[in-house]
């Protein structure tokens, strides 16, 4: 398991009155004498016949089983790390997994049977229409972890890092800059017909021209055709946009090189999944921008997880571990969480591992992202993130 975690500073409610936190600062021991510290972080428990009264009780669905489960039990950690830095001894999460008989609409109608005040969850886009309808019957607000913007509903927030934002920062960045004529290369799925939609969107808000699209068949091996048609426009435009990652990112790496894509003609822009150290070893990247949560605090999130755990966490366990906060600092609000979504949507918003987030009365969320620059054999901050939703632009 690793070193024992450490008791966190009390939760912090903003000047405004709705609740905000931070992520804690490093730990040091209190002035007066402390209690003993566990010495291992609780665990989630599992749902038990109790009546209405006792710890807060908040729900957390998850994919614990089958080919997600490791992902699913990387969210539940973070998740317990959040209760045990943050948590009264009164709060309790309770915990389904969203893979067994029934899906994420069965798993929600057990956590119901609990009488939770808030759901967190589920990972998956798809599943959280199933997962809300069933909340919904019991006006149960629900706080997903999807980046999938077309499922967020009044009562059923988004929390993940939406592609739309991401879009909308870095493009708004390079216009910022002179750049003003842009170009996609898409994946032709969902996702990238959302990058596509949020495109045209920021290009009538920054008064820019998209010029040229491409979508790809995400399931094809060989893409070389799709860059080669994008080299072949490259005086339409003066930005390219590329929102894919990891090893696809790569291959599109090594066929720009081949048709003499350079920095010089086309910026490359990205998303959040470029803020990746191994990509600043492609050279044809060197120079590219893209938008993504600010790294302060997740390193030293990241960094309490590998002391708990004997593992890095992946990227996304910072929103399990952000969500947990939010619900803890909504049970510790005026009217704890039977106020409903009243305090979910402040507009001062919430500060966390991944920055300032707030959510929007539609069930869409805001961030602050940073944008970034991939270096030679680094990625830089080129743009710091916000830090309150009252700088100007936010």
């Amino acid at each position: 398991m690793g070193a024992p975690l450490a008791v966190a500073l009390a939760l912090m409610l903003s000047a405004c009155g709705g609740p905000r936190f931070e992520a804690p600062p490093p730990k040091t021991a209190p002035a007066e004498t402390p209690a003993p510290a566990p010495t291992a972080p609780p665990q989630a428990t599992m749902p038990s016949e109790t009546p209405d009264v006792g710890p807060v009780k908040v729900g957390l669905l998850l994919p614990l089983s089958g080919g997600n489960a490791a992902i699913g039990q990387a969210l539940l950690q973070a998740a317990e790390m959040a209760l045990f830095e943050r948590a009264p001894t009164e709060f309790e999460l309770v915990v389904r997994d969203t893979e067994l008989p029934g899906g994420a609409g069965a798993a929600t109608q057990q956590l119901l049977g609990e009488r939770v005040k808030l759901i967190l969850g589920p990972l998956f886009g798809q599943q959280v229409p199933l997962a809300a309808a069933a909340a919904r019957t019991a006006n149960v607000p629900l706080v997903s972890f999807s980046n999938d913007r077309s499922v967020a509903a009044p009562d059923a927030y988004v929390m993940g890092v939406l592609p739309q934002i991401q879009v909308e920062r870095v493009v708004s960045y390079a216009v910022g800059r002179g750049l003003t004529r842009f170009a996609a290369l898409l994946p032709d799925n969902p996702f990238g017909r959302s990058v596509a939609s949020a495109l045209q969107s920021s290009m009538l808000e920054n008064q820019a021209a998209l010029s040229v699209v491409d979508f790809y068949n995400p399931n094809s091996p060989d893409l070389h055709v799709n860059i080669e048609r994008i080299a072949k426009a490259r005086m339409e435009y003066d930005a390219l946009l590329i929102p894919e990652g990891g090893e696809r990112l790569k291959l599109f790496a090594q066929y720009m090189s081949y048709y003499g894509f350079d920095q010089t003609t086309s910026r490359f822009l990205g998303s959040s999944l470029w803020n990746d150290p191994s990509l600043a070893q492609e050279p044809v990247l060197v120079g590219s921008w893209f938008a993504a949560p600010p790294e302060l605090a997740w390193a030293d999130f990241a960094a309490r997880y590998r002391a708990n755990y004997g593992a890095p966490p992946p990227r996304i366990a910072s929103i399990a571990y952000d969500a947990t906060a939010l619900a803890i600092a909504l049970a510790q609000g005026p009217g704890g969480l039977d106020t409903g979504t009243e305090f979910i949507t402040t507009p001062d918003g919430y500060n966390g591992v991944d920055g300032i987030f707030r959510f929007l009365p539609d069930g869409g969320v805001e961030r602050g992202l940073a944008v970034m620059e991939i270096q030679n054999g680094r990625i830089e901050t080129i743009d710091p993130a916000p830090t309150s939703f009252l700088q100007p632009g936010i």
